[in-house]
């Protein structure tokens, strides 16, 4: 059983924290619980932030797509304002994480701060340039979602909360795909690659390689990335293809487990960076790999 002293509300970010800090013993933020319901955190108590304001989803006048923490993964799944960010990207990671009645429950904050290597909406958040916004009691700080993740199941957060993700308007014209590698389509991720390419007219500006499951935390494949920015598309040809996903496979840190081998998803790794490339540029079509490829 799951020996909670004490189960308190809160109705804003900055009361959130201050509940957490209030003590006495180990607290923890609770959204949709999904996660905390399975494995029972050792904490005396927990501070629920479902009316503390973290549920919008919108467009700055600049363009830049924010979403709160306690948004769930089904809202994000139909969202127009998703729907229509970067090809739907963020849209299509949401939708392919559990079950529906897990994504009617389960938030994107909650997927994140469980700072799981595999967490479904790592790979294509980072691949988007998305930073994350904490709150402490009189504070708030924005910074890169690159170092939120320190460790498995650890993060900067200590105390503070998790508020939301915003994604760069620059970043909504990006052509982003993001598929997972399942033994089924509940199971937990052996394998996720994210790529997201900025082009302008014939030539990649910018590419982002991002990837799960394959390492201590969720990582961007910077080397990778490097191989194919400022590249004319004509440029691409299978040999730099090859590089790239090679390149990308050498930069993951995947282990042996009882779900698959680490030599496996190392080599997955490459097969997915390479058909996400082609793909985003159309120089071939893997849409029909669906969620799991």
């Amino acid at each position: 059983m799951w020996n909670l002293k004490e189960y308190r509300f809160a109705s804003n970010p900055a009361e959130a924290v201050a509940l957490m800090r209030q003590g006495p013993g180990r607290g923890a933020y609770i959204a949709g619980g999904t996660d905390m319901l399975l494995e029972h955190p050792a904490c005396d108590f927990v501070v629920d932030v479902n009316n503390a304001g973290l549920t919008d989803v919108a467009r700055t006048p600049g363009g830049d797509l924010f979403f709160g923490a306690a948004v769930t993964l089904h809202e994000l799944a139909g969202n127009p304002l998703v729907t229509g960010f970067a090809d739907g990207a963020i849209s299509y990671a949401a939708a392919h994480c559990g079950n529906r009645p897990v994504r009617s429950t389960a938030t994107v904050g909650g997927n994140l701060c469980n700072a799981l290597p595999s967490a479904d909406m790592a790979p294509v958040l980072l691949a988007l340039d998305a930073t994350r916004a904490l709150a402490a009691e009189d504070s708030q700080e924005s910074q890169p979602l690159d170092d939120f993740f320190v460790g498995p199941r650890q993060t900067v957060l200590e105390d503070r909360l998790l508020v939301g993700v915003a994604l760069p308007g620059t970043c909504a014209g990006r052509r982003c795909l993001s598929r997972k590698l399942t033994r089924s389509a509940e199971d937990i991720s052996l394998v996720q690659v994210a790529v997201a390419l900025e082009l302008e007219e014939n030539r990649i500006v910018q590419a982002r390689i991002a990837l799960g499951a394959v390492a201590p935390v969720p990582m961007r494949a910077v080397l990778a990335e490097a191989l194919l920015a400022g590249q004319e598309i004509a440029a691409v040809t299978d040999d730099l293809l090859l590089d790239v996903a090679t390149v990308a496979a050498g930069e993951s840190e995947p282990r042996d487990d009882h779900r698959a081998s680490a030599e496996y998803r190392r080599a997955m790794v490459g097969t997915l960076t390479r058909r996400l490339i082609e793909e985003n540029l159309k120089l071939n079509d893997y849409s029909g790999m669906g969620g799991v490829a």
